[in-house]
């Protein structure tokens, strides 16, 4: 009977163990992923007493890969292999699908076969801070659609991998706890509080509320705007608290701002919603 408690007490210590976050990234060499990603969104615009409504909607496929592993960092190469998308607004009906020779050939095409199938390797510590990006793609907005900048202002022009495949969850964290962090880069501040909810199965329920504030100047067919804008973002996340990645992340923003162009400020709200998933191959 002794015997039998002993080794009760031993399973269930080690249970308790494994649904305890480590507060690393645990990955291996050669590891691969596949992010897929979607979103939806309404832009609201008033121009000139004129109140005008976009629809936007866009899907997309990434690959990530572990390179390399290295002295508790690794290299991730990751590859945009496919876009979709979608506007509806201004009297204007416009679709792209990357996979369509006859839409790679057009303006849009223009713009995104820099992007399409071109890897850009990613340098992560196992606490999940990006050392560098080794980025040979271009980064011009100037599409025929000047809704797509629009959108990339409103997700912060964020197309690193990194907070796309992990969520970090400190060591020692249980549920009911919360944590904060924030991060800058040029034109963009955000601040992102999380709530551990549960772990069961060593999968973790994250909720993570974001504050993001953007003032940065793009130039869209050969015009300068200037987006002044602040955006509330509520996430549910589901992590696997041992690599620390990402299972999958629904999002709901909501948005508001100006954006300035041609001497004039446009006033526009938006909502949109999103979602990824993430797959090990």
């Amino acid at each position: 009977m002794k015997k039998v408690l002993i080794v009760f007490l031993s399973v269930l210590s080690v249970g308790t163990f494994a649904q305890t976050p480590t507060g690393k990234i645990a990955l291996k060499k050669g590891q691969h992923f596949v992010i897929e990603s979607s979103a939806d969104g309404n832009v609201t615009q008033e121009m000139m007493g004129q109140s005008m409504e976009m629809k936007i909607g866009s899907v997309s496929k990434i690959s990530a890969e572990v390179k390399d592993t290295k002295d508790n960092n690794y290299t991730i190469t990751q590859t945009i292999t496919a876009i979709k998308s979608s506007f509806s607004g201004m009297g204007q009906e416009k679709t792209f699908d990357s996979e369509k020779k006859e839409d790679m050939a057009g303006d849009a095409g223009a713009v995104y076969k820099d992007k399409i199938n071109m890897p850009k390797d990613f340098d992560i510590t196992n606490e999940g801070k990006t050392l560098a990006a080794k980025d040979t793609t271009k980064h011009d907005s100037a599409d025929s659609n000047p809704m797509a900048a629009i959108m990339e202002m409103m997700g912060g022009g964020q197309d690193n991998v990194t907070s796309l495949l992990f969520l970090v969850i400190p060591k020692g964290k249980k549920a009911g706890d919360s944590w904060q962090d924030s991060t800058k880069s040029e034109g963009l501040k955000m601040v992102r509080t999380y709530k551990l909810n549960s772990i069961a199965n060593k999968v973790a329920d994250v909720t993570v509320n974001s504050v993001m504030d953007v003032n940065k100047t793009m130039q869209i067919q050969g015009m300068d705007m200037n987006a002044v804008m602040t955006s509330k973002i509520a996430s549910a996340v589901m992590v696997d608290i041992i690599s620390n990645v990402q299972k999958e992340n629904k999002s709901t923003m909501d948005l508001t701002g100006t954006i300035d162009v041609m001497g004039q400020s446009v006033p526009l709200t938006a909502k949109a919603t999103s979602t990824s998933l993430v797959k090990e191959l």
